[in-house]
């Protein structure tokens, strides 16, 4: 695995991991809230006039990867709710 590989990686997992318990307890408000910060990400993704760089790109997109994973995630436990 490659550095920048390894970059992704970790900032996927943190992102799992830091939203896992609220995923957990109120998917509700946890999609509200990721789905808060895909938004943002996205804009800042395409607004990058100053050049973020490889390791800045490969952050953010690992960022919103990760995001869209818990979302995922979310959107799953919603769907199979009483």
């Amino acid at each position: 695995m490659n550095f920048l590989e390894e970059i992704a990686k970790d900032v996927v997992v943190n992102s799992l991991d830091f939203h896992a318990k609220q995923v957990e307890e109120d998917p509700h408000t946890a999609l509200k809230q990721v789905e808060a910060m895909l938004k943002s990400l996205y804009i800042r993704y395409g607004n990058d006039w100053t050049g973020r760089g490889i390791v800045g790109d490969t952050k953010q997109e690992a960022e919103i990867a990760g995001l869209e994973a818990v979302r995922a995630e979310c959107l799953e436990r919603i769907k199979y709710e009483g």
